[in-house]
């Protein structure tokens, strides 16, 4: 009988030598299918993200946000003469037709009022002051458009004036609840003598205060 020898050694390097292969071919494969190419890689990665706006943008809407509004000279005292948008809580005016964003204006130091100048500079028109004080005859002294944030209630405006920094002398002024549309109160305001004046001013339960700036005459400083 014929014996035939098989070289086991030789069998198991040569099985172990495929296996050895194989495996190589599946890393490689899973390599490449867990890697995008490299280009769609770059560009993940440089592409902005949604919402963020660039440099340029920034500073456009930083450079509308400080030209929204403007302060104009002739302010005095804790108060500030504005020009352009209104406060936030009353963005469209009542009783404008058109825009009233020339129309120059201040705010109360605790953000309750404002009050549209119809006449800036003002002068102190002593002649519309009535007997007693009182701060206007209803049309002759400085036209004050005031816009309150708290519903007038049906009361009347308050108005308590003085120079900054004094007690007398005091001019004193009551602007009913009869105007609209809007939380409105149409006045003529006049002091006695130029200079920097406090208006306090009530409605409804609710104050607030503004200081204004009276020349000797238009032209002034």
């Amino acid at each position: 009988m014929n014996t035939i020898r098989v070289d086991n050694s030789r069998r198991l390097g040569a099985r172990l030598g495929a296996v050895v292969a194989l495996l190589g071919v599946l890393a490689l494969t899973a390599c490449s299918a867990g890697s995008p190419p490299r280009e769609e890689r770059t560009g993940q990665a440089g592409r902005e993200r949604p919402g963020r706006m660039g440099g340029e943008s920034v500073a456009s809407a930083g450079a509308e946000v400080a030209d929204a509004v403007r302060t104009v000279k002739g302010g005095c005292g804790e108060t500030a003469i504005r020009e352009g948008a209104p406060p936030g809580w009353n963005p469209e005016p009542a009783g404008f037709s058109d825009s009233a964003a020339g129309l120059p204006y201040v705010v109360g130091a605790h953000d309750q009022i404002m009050g549209y100048l119809w006449e800036h500079p003002m002068t102190p028109k002593a002649a519309a002051l009535g007997d007693g004080g009182d701060g206007g005859d209803g049309g002759d002294g400085n036209k004050v458009l005031w816009y309150v944030r708290s519903a007038r209630e049906g009361k009347p405006l308050t108005i308590r004036a003085h120079p900054r920094g004094a007690e007398r002398p005091v001019v004193k002024l009551s602007v009913p609840a009869d105007s609209g549309p809007g939380e409105i109160y149409p006045s003529d305001i006049a002091v006695p003598r130029p200079g920097c004046w406090t208006f306090e001013l009530s409605w409804a339960g609710h104050r607030d205060e503004v200081d204004l700036k009276f020349l000797a005459e238009k032209g002034a400083s």
